[in-house]
């Protein structure tokens, strides 16, 4: 490797205000695969939104660090980098024809935080030996959450942290997530990379050796995690990993490796086919039950054609699966939510339509013919191993994508961003040295330095905002569930003033006051009447607004319908309840529903009809049927007085 001409700033030791301020933008790049990871997986909006704040934050410091710090070396993009600010920017305008806007923004701000992450890393992984601190830093943390999954095996526990895994995962090892599917993503996009390090002399001994043993401890974790994606998704990757190796060192190696290692993995399958009991188990479900293995995939996916023809070239919108879903649902018996389709690769074409899935598909191969053709030219050996291991660490997680949603799963494409962007960054400086910024590139970047510093602070405030709106919500849902019916309005309002595009603070609300206009209590009658109506018509004004911001929600809807009775408007509850009913059709509540309110309004023969479709379609319980008792015994008995009649 040549010699790495490097401006003054990295060529000798960097101020303490240097320093300072790349060790405060670490920090805050990191939060997501660190710090997040240990907050359940940061699946929700508690867990996620503070690290879009800290990574957006981290960036923002990235774009102007030229501003604060002469000689920063000259930006560098990875291969495929403008396609994927071509998808980021398609992401963004889809919350303008998103069926629910707040998900679609949520959806957004995720886009922008990952592509300002995979940037900055870039940027900030190029100063000589940083990189392997970094590594360090990122093998350490994951090998602490395997640790803690051997804990939790050893223990038979299926506690996390402070909440219970689901029951449907039994005792599957999870690390901090909930979902064991996701912590194995996590460790087979590792893999590779650890694999690689083991064996890279440049990587230095306390590197090789924390590798080592990751290795040692994450090898069980994946094991006991049982998850068939993981490890398809980990022999996935190690096999790109080699080959790309191969094919750098010869030709030959390339065509050796190509049939040998495919051969070594089928073999390897076969002894842990033979010797251990959770491959056995979790394979035989699969040659037991076939399509049934896959529980819920396959009935969604069979229903996505439909989905898809009905918009698309944009898309239902982002984040709206979960809320657009139910009406195209067919081949699933009863009503169930599922915020994700668990195929990355569907979910994508159905929210962001033909145009997103296609321009995802060019970044994808931009970025692996481009790594590709980077491991081959480089003349470094670290910057090639460590692209290959990236490689292989993208590999890994676009298998499990198939079966899976791990990039929903916040914290795990922020690995994938960490290694790339390292590799990148290692394969700059071998290539051409930490650069200054000359010519029009001078010119032009402290432009773009505020520019971009000014929509990443813009996205870490709407994180900010979106996640002190849900906040505010969360604690007027619990005062609200303790009738602290005064707190709980103080907070809603909190709620929508932080965030005027989150309607459950207003669908709270509205149960709220439909709560309080049933239990009103006056000694005056008409002033109980008038206090009745005057709570049903503000409860009526949130559902309303609720549906305004999503139009979707069918608690809104039903709560709409609970106003307009206690208006005394009773058809215009039944269409609502229609509307409920027909929108979530296996609905079982919904559907009953609208039943009852044909009893309430003494159209008996209509309701019997609607409780015997109810069984008729399979979305019946125990109120359709005890309602078609009593409604044919009551109609039997009015026909009697009939047919006796002269």
């Amino acid at each position: 490797m040549r010699a790495i001409d490097a401006p003054a700033e990295w060529a000798n030791p960097p101020a303490w205000r240097e320093r300072l301020y790349d060790g405060l933008t670490l920090l805050l790049l990191m939060w997501p695969a660190t710090g997040g990871m240990w907050l359940l997986g940061s699946t929700r909006v508690w867990g996620y939104a503070p690290g879009l704040v800290f990574t957006l934050c981290g960036s923002m410091l990235v774009f102007l660090r030229p501003v604060f710090l002469r000689g920063t070396p000259r930006w560098r993009l990875p291969a495929g980098g403008w396609a994927w600010v071509a998808v980021t920017a398609v992401v963004v305008l889809n919350m303008r024809w998103a069926a629910v806007p707040l998900p679609a923004r949520w959806g957004a701000l995720k886009w922008i935080a990952l592509l300002a992450a995979g940037w900055s890393w870039t940027q900030m992984a190029g100063a000589p030996g940083r990189w392997r601190w970094l590594l360090f830093i990122l093998l350490l943390s994951v090998t602490l959450e395997s640790l803690y999954a051997l804990i939790q095996e050893v223990n038979g526990s299926t506690q996390v942290l402070w909440a219970p895994r689901p029951s449907q995962y039994g005792d599957r090892a999870s690390g901090t997530y909930l979902c064991p599917n996701h912590f194995a993503n996590v460790l087979a996009m590792l893999f590779p990379l650890a694999t690689v390090l083991v064996f890279l002399p440049s990587a230095g001994l306390p590197l090789r050796l924390m590798a080592l043993y990751f290795l040692a401890v994450s090898t069980p974790a994946l094991y006991w995690s049982l998850s068939r994606s993981g490890w398809g998704g980990m022999l996935g990757g190690l096999l790109v990993t080699g080959l790309l190796l191969a094919w750098r060192r010869s030709r030959a190696w390339f065509g050796i490796l190509l049939l040998v290692l495919p051969l070594l993995m089928a073999f390897s399958g076969w002894v842990a086919w033979k010797t251990l009991p959770g491959v056995q188990m979790r394979v035989q479900q699969v040659l037991d039950l076939k399509a049934g293995a896959a529980g819920v995939r396959i009935p969604m996916w069979r229903d996505m054609p439909e989905m898809i023809r009905a918009h698309p070239l944009a898309g239902h919108g982002g984040g709206s699966f979960v809320w657009t879903y139910p009406p195209y649902q067919k081949h699933i018996d009863q009503h169930l939510t599922w915020d994700y389709l668990h195929n990355e690769y569907l979910q994508m074409q159905v929210e962001y339509g033909a145009v997103g899935f296609g321009l995802l598909m060019i970044a994808l191969a931009w970025s692996g013919l481009g790594t590709m053709a980077a491991v081959m030219k480089t003349r470094g050996r670290a910057s090639a191993a460590l692209l290959a291991a990236a490689a292989g660490g993208l590999a890994a997680s676009l298998i499990q994508a198939l079966f899976d949603f791990n990039f929903h799963i916040f914290p795990n494409p922020h690995v994938l961003l960490w290694t790339g962007g390292v590799a990148w960054g290692v394969w700059f400086m071998e290539e051409g040295g930490a650069e200054p910024s000359t010519g029009w590139h001078r010119r032009v970047r402290p432009a773009a330095a505020v520019a971009g510093a000014v929509a990443c602070g813009w996205a870490a405030w709407q994180a900010l905002t979106g996640g002190i709106s849900y906040a505010w919500n969360l604690k007027a849902e619990m005062a609200r569930a303790r009738m602290e019916w005064e707190a709980a309005e103080s907070w809603y309002a909190k709620a929508i003033t932080w965030d005027d595009w989150n309607w459950q603070p207003h669908l709270g609300w509205g149960h709220l006051k439909a709560a309080q206009a049933t239990w009103y209590r006056h000694p005056d009658l008409e002033l109980e009447q008038a206090g009745k109506e005057r709570l049903a018509q503000e409860a009526a004004g949130h559902f309303q607004q609720a549906l305004a911001r999503n139009s979707c929600d069918m608690a809104a809807v039903f709560g709409l319908a609970r106003a307009r009775n206690a208006l005394g408007d009773s058809e215009a509850a039944l269409e609502l309840l229609r509307r409920a009913a027909a929108y979530q059709h296996k609905h079982v509540f919904y559907r009953e529903q609208v039943g009852i309110q044909l009893v309430r309004m003494k159209r008996d023969r209509e309701a019997l009809e609607v409780f015997r479709k109810n069984l008729a379609d399979g979305v019946g319980r125990d109120v359709s049927r005890l309602n078609i008792r009593l409604l044919e015994r009551r109609l039997a008995k009015e026909a009697v007085p009939a047919s006796a009649a002269p």
